[in-house]
């Protein structure tokens, strides 16, 4: 193993990441329409070239996580000591932790989006009842199974190594079992390099997407109009607050705005449940399961051989994209809460509770923007108003507003937090990196969402996604190569020896 360093940061990584992203800023700042092309005829090569391995690795993680759930590498436990959260709040806090302000953003819009505009996988006529199943259905496959394994299967062989073998909680210890001692030297600190780009592209997307979530709310359903800045001054307020955060390090804050986030959750769910269509969203619900436990394995391998991938870019490839971004920041978190609970609870803990709660929610949110049909107020609005063109249909339109904003800014406070302790977890090495580093790392975030909203549209702010995860498509695959090369089935020697 490598010997401690005595710094603050590992300059390789520190400097070659960091450099990087101050590049990519500068260039994007300098020449802006340059930077715009680039991106975008990035987005569509890749989009078209490598749509298929995006979608094949993400299939056989699914599968893998099963393996390991019902095979015999469930029983291992990750570390020796006993779980440190009850039940309930390490739900919480995996569901909380990879869900942020998207959950907000895409709930009610997408499955209305759907539902005007079919999906290619599906036959149906838009704005029929088989219409409304479809919509739900590829709304759930989106936010079902195989996102949750992503996350699961890099956490895996991550607190494995690092709790049964002490090894270091860093992204690059994922990958102990498939390349040995080498993750201390030049190889793992490429891999965490990786890792950061990744994240910033992830996150950066996330920021973006909630920038113009919350400008919109305010004009949509307050009247108050930010003007062509509004994005940038959201973005602004958002980075500094959750970079004084993690300089000042307020653990319990953030802890208590995770326990708040949880009940907000909560109850706008059961507000639109209650006041809505029930009956719709039973049936719907159910239905729309079927379908997707029916279509799994045909949905997770579709591709649209010989036709054109604009869809399945921006849709698919995009959320697949988006979840590999995540992945890096979030296994270490999940990795940090899961010591000392077995495979098989981690698998059902953060795949399959977390895809039931999306289903939960989608049914009802995206539910109801089905049938109150939304669809005039995002065609006029954009889809980040779909939120807020559903409450209109609610009472207490103006106090749900309210909720509703505080929804979405705590949602991604704490998971910009969190990923901005990670990043400089990636480059230090250090379970608790200096809080100037966190800082650092909070305002480049910032700043490379800055610069994908000057751009002004959903598309460019998606490209970051698709762009920054295209490493991570080859280190999954390696993860679990690695997961099951060192969760290795214990020898029955008792039944030998008999």
């Amino acid at each position: 193993m490598a010997a401690k360093n005595s710094r603050h940061f590992d300059p390789f990584i520190t400097y070659i990441s960091g450099g990087l992203t101050v590049a990519f800023v500068a260039v994007s700042i300098i020449a802006p329409d340059r930077m715009e092309a680039w991106i975008n005829s990035a987005f569509s090569w890749t989009t078209t070239n490598l749509g298929w391995l995006y979608i094949g690795s993400v299939f056989s993680l699914a599968v893998a996580c099963l393996m390991m759930m019902f095979g015999p590498w469930g029983a291992q436990k990750l570390g020796e000591s006993s779980p440190e959260y009850s039940n309930f709040m390490w739900f919480g806090m995996l569901f909380g932790s990879a869900i942020a302000a998207g959950i907000a953003f895409w709930g009610p819009a997408e499955p209305i989006y759907h539902y005007q505009t079919v999906p290619p996988f599906f036959s149906a006529a838009p704005e029929t009842p088989q219409a409304a199943v479809a919509a739900m259905t590829q709304s759930f496959f989106h936010w079902g199974l195989s996102v949750w394994a992503i996350y699961v299967m890099l956490a895996i062989p991550l607190a494995h190594a690092a709790f049964n073998k002490n090894l270091p909680l860093r992204f690059s210890t994922a990958f102990y079992y498939l390349l040995g001692d080498r993750i201390f030297g030049r190889l793992g600190k490429i891999i965490d390099i990786f890792a950061v780009i990744a994240t910033l592209g992830g996150l950066a997307t996330t920021t973006g997407l909630t920038a113009l979530q919350v400008a919109s709310g305010f004009k949509f359903q307050f009247g108050l109009d930010l003007g062509p800045n509004g994005g940038y001054l959201i973005i602004a307020l958002f980075t500094a607050v959750f970079a004084f955060a993690v300089f000042t390090g307020l653990e319990k804050g953030v802890k208590l705005m995770n326990r708040i986030n949880l009940y907000l959750f909560i109850g706008v769910f059961l507000f639109i449940f209650a006041f809505g269509p029930k009956l719709f969203f039973l049936e719907l619900g159910l239905q729309s399961v079927g379908e997707y436990l029916s279509s799994f394995i045909s949905m997770s391998l579709f591709t649209q051989p010989g036709e054109d991938k604009a869809w399945l870019g921006g849709w698919t490839v995009f959320y697949w994209a988006w979840w590999m971004s995540w992945a890096p920041f979030v296994s270490i978190f999940v990795a940090r809460v899961s010591k000392g609970r077995s495979v098989k609870a981690l698998v059902m803990a953060c795949m399959l509770l977390p895809s039931l709660a999306n289903f939960l929610w989608y049914t009802v949110v995206g539910g109801a923007g089905i049938y109150f049909n939304i669809g005039d107020v995002l065609a006029a609005h954009g889809l980040e108003t779909a939120i807020f063109g559903l409450i209109r249909h609610y009472p207490l339109t103006s106090a749900m507003g309210v909720i509703v904003m505080a929804l979405v800014a705590m949602l991604f406070l704490t998971s910009a937090n969190s990923a901005s302790v990670s990043l400089a977890m990636f480059v230090s090495g250090l379970e608790h990196p200096h809080r100037l580093l966190s800082a650092f790392w909070a305002v480049s975030l910032g700043a490379v969402a800055l610069v994908l909203c000057g751009a002004g549209n959903l598309k460019s702010i998606q490209t970051a996604s698709i762009l920054t995860a295209v490493p991570m498509i080859f280190l999954l695959i390696m993860a679990q190569v690695s997961a099951f090369k060192g969760l290795k089935p214990p020898r029955r020697q008792d039944e030998k020896k008999s």
